[in-house]
């Protein structure tokens, strides 16, 4: 039920019933007129009306009760909420003495309208074209008769309901407009995307002037027909209002995120709103991108952009460490993988400028403005232009490094000395390195391996190499420990300087370091085999030459059965060395064909760091230096260490052996135990077969375990298909006959 209805309700209940239509209707329409005031339509306060009231009646009868009774009622009441009750109620209590009117009655007519509109200050009736203007003026914030600064209704101001209620929701958008400005004024300092969000405000409240100064100039507006004619202006600046409220502690990429978020509604006016605002929020991060694209420079005085800088970092780690994206500042318009290629754009730029001290001037990135893709269809396509412009940049950055600064030669030249593919080299290098490598690590000099390794360079194809690859081959010797000898210390070293420092850093040039001592260590035990066949060779063919009487032919027997078993431990031995060896050689060869095909297919910088680092994975992977291959390189290493140690143990025995013959043939067979007891640096024959036969069980007993792991390692990583073919190679190895 209506407040309407209610009050003809309550006037026809309390009324006589004999009262006819026209004086009902008259109690009613001032009752109404009453309650929809809120009770100021007396010039005294209802309550103080009341009090007379009841003093006259007190005087009447003689007593105050009915006074002090009303006043202790009243005190129970709260006083703004129960004015208006108590003043229709005093209208109401019959009769018409002691009513205090202050306003002329209106008609049935003035009521239904509403417009009954009245000041106390001097009991004249203000016209509906007062209010209009003065609601005009309280559009723009500035106060007039009617309504404050604050946009609300002087208190002395007399209106019906429906009027206050009209007045009411102007004046919101009044409020509305006074945040706005004071928003819109409250840009310096708090970054250029959000001054250009409070421009883009501005312009937006020109347009509400625009509209207002065309209301100013229309005769005969009424209040509803004005109430009419801003609710398209309230829509907007409603819109506006929540985007100024959405927008306070966001800034930079975010708050341009935020404007493109409040697009997606399905009111057109609010998309359209949305994207004109956009337009003008985006201009900046447009200038930013433009600027890091094109001259590699930051223009961010606020932290806005989603590219940070760190100047802490040195020059040597500007690709890798200096710039990065803040996730936090990167429009939700823009993709992630579209904010990497504007990154890489950027670093590419200041790389070629900085590391590679070259000039370089790409094409400019246009001055379209920058909106999302789908807002403006086929009109500006960021990510193509973005995508060409980094692509162009990144592309003379890559051939720069391949062409001028020769990477692929530089690449090809630590595949020839550290990982040992120039096998010519690698074999005088070793001839040449034996006596100085076989002494104490603490007893060598530099210096002195530098003379063999330029030799070694010279007598070998790698002097054909160009002169700034020679010129950066070097030695380097690790700290040794307790016990090590020059081989277990020696590294050869390859200087790298700006800027292919990107691709080869210190870290990668370290895991260069850790295969070369694999490999060398490797190669270093094929090549001790080698030697050791040429010492059994020498012996065999010292032996057959010569024939001894019945007692020589025993001694030679012995010496024949000590070499037999050195050649079947040495024969396994070497098939193991051997396996490993091409299992090593082809993971190398592999991996360098990806390595090339994989860097003409690059693109950017990142693509040739990342492809040389997969190459560089699968040379730890091959040399069982990747991590979880702790287990097989200790196997390979213990196996290996066994074979020198068989070496050492055969040149012995050789040494032995000819120290005998040549007793024999000048001594008689006396002379020729006494010489073998004798002597404590020729070890005897049946000394010689008790060692092997202790190294040749150990071998094996090695040899079982480096097979578990082996096996262990498959079934824990599936895709090392290669590791089943070195178990399957060594596992034929023990099924040789063992020594006898």
């Amino acid at each position: 039920m209506s407040l309407r209805q209610l009050v003809w309700t309550l006037v026809s209940s309390e009324l006589d019933e004999k009262l006819d239509e026209h004086k009902l209707h008259g109690t009613f329409l001032r009752s109404f007129q009453r309650l929809s005031s809120s009770g100021r339509g007396t010039v005294a306060p209802p309550d103080e009306l009341i009090v007379k009231h009841l003093q006259g009646l007190g005087r009447q009868r003689g007593h105050d009760r009915h006074v002090l009774r009303f006043q202790s009622l009243r005190s129970r009441l709260h006083h703004s909420a129960a004015r208006p009750v108590l003043a229709l109620l005093f209208h109401l209590r019959g009769g018409d003495r002691g009513v205090v009117e202050d306003v002329s009655r209106p008609t049935l007519k003035e009521v239904r309208g509403g417009w009954h509109l009245a000041s106390l200050a001097n009991q004249k009736e203000i016209s509906e074209a007062k209010i209009v203007r003065d609601l005009l003026f309280a559009l723009q914030g500035v106060s007039s008769d009617c309504f404050d600064s604050s946009c609300e209704v002087d208190p002395a101001v007399l209106l019906t309901r429906p009027a206050w209620l009209l007045c009411h929701r102007i004046l919101g958008l009044a409020k509305l407009h006074l945040r706005l400005s004071t928003d819109a004024k409250e840009a310096m300092g708090h970054g250029l995307l959000h001054q250009a969000l409070c421009e883009a405000l501005r312009k937006q409240l020109q347009g509400y002037y625009e509209v207002l100064a065309q209301l100013m100039s229309c005769e005969g507006l009424s209040l509803r027909s004005l109430w009419a004619r801003l609710l398209a202006p309230m829509t907007r600046l409603h819109f506006l209002s929540q985007l100024c409220e959405g927008s306070r502690g966001v800034f930079g990429g975010a708050l341009s995120s935020m404007v493109f978020a409040s697009g997606f509604s399905g009111d057109i006016v609010a998309q359209d709103l949305a994207k004109e605002i956009l337009r003008s929020v985006v201009k900046p991060l447009w200038s930013m991108i433009r600027a890091w694209m094109t001259e590699g420079e930051l223009q961010d005085p606020y932290g806005e952009f989603f590219v940070i800088a760190d100047a802490s970092v040195p020059l040597e780690d500007l690709w890798n460490r200096a710039y990065s994206l803040e996730l936090e500042m990167v429009p939700s318009f823009i993709s992630l993988e579209l904010a990497r290629k504007i990154l890489l754009a950027g670093k590419s730029v200041n790389f070629i400028r900085l590391c590679c001290r070259r000039t370089w001037s790409p094409e400019p990135l246009g001055t379209s403005e920058l909106l999302p893709e789908e807002e403006i269809g086929a009109s500006f396509d960021l990510a193509s232009r973005v995508e060409r412009l980094s692509s162009k940049t990144n592309e003379h950055l890559v051939k720069l490094l391949m062409n001028h600064f020769s990477l692929g030669e530089h690449a090809l030249a630590l595949r020839r000395f550290l990982l040992l593919g120039q096998g010519d080299f690698v074999q005088s290098l070793m001839d040449a390195l034996q006596e100085e490598l076989d002494i104490d690590a603490n007893k060598i000099h530099k210096h002195q391996l530098m003379g063999i390794l330029e030799m070694a360079l010279r007598q070998s194809n790698a002097q054909f190499c160009s002169v700034d690859v020679l010129g950066r081959l070097g030695i380097k010797l690790r700290s040794p420990e307790r016990g090590e000898r020059g081989w277990d210390v020696f590294l050869l070293d390859y200087s790298i300087d700006s800027p292919l420092h990107v691709v080869f850093t210190p870290n990668i040039m370290q895991k260069y370091d850790r295969a070369f001592s694999f490999l060398w260590k490797l190669r270093r035990v094929s090549h001790a085999l080698a030697a050791s066949w040429n010492q059994h060779m020498a012996l065999q063919r010292h032996l057959c030459r010569d024939q001894r009487d019945s007692l020589d032919r025993l001694s030679l027997l012995e010496t024949r059965q000590t070499l037999h078993r050195c050649t079947l431990l040495r024969h396994e031995m070497h098939h193991f060395v051997q396996n490993v060896q091409s299992y090593v050689l082809e993971v190398l060869d592999t991996s360098w064909a990806k390595l090339q095909q994989g860097w003409q297919k690059s693109s950017d910088l990142d693509e040739v760091i990342s492809q040389h680092e997969r190459y560089l994975a699968a040379v730890e992977e091959g040399a069982f230096l990747a991590k979880g291959s702790e287990a097989i390189l200790s196997g390979v290493s213990a196996l290996l260490s066994l074979v020198l140690e068989f070496c050492t143990l055969q040149e012995q025995a050789c040494a032995s052996c000819f120290e005998v013959a040549a007793v024999e043939e000048e001594e008689s067979v006396e002379a020729v135990f006494q010489a073998v007891r004798g002597r404590p640096f020729a070890r005897s024959l049946a000394e010689c077969r008790a060692s092997l036969d202790h190294l040749a069980s150990t071998f094996q007993m090695k040899l079982q375990l480096f097979l578990r792991a082996l096996e262990d390692r498959s079934i824990q990583a599936t895709a090392s298909v290669s590791y089943w073919w070195v178990g399957i190679s060594v596992a034929a190895v023990a099924e040789f006959d063992s020594p006898a």
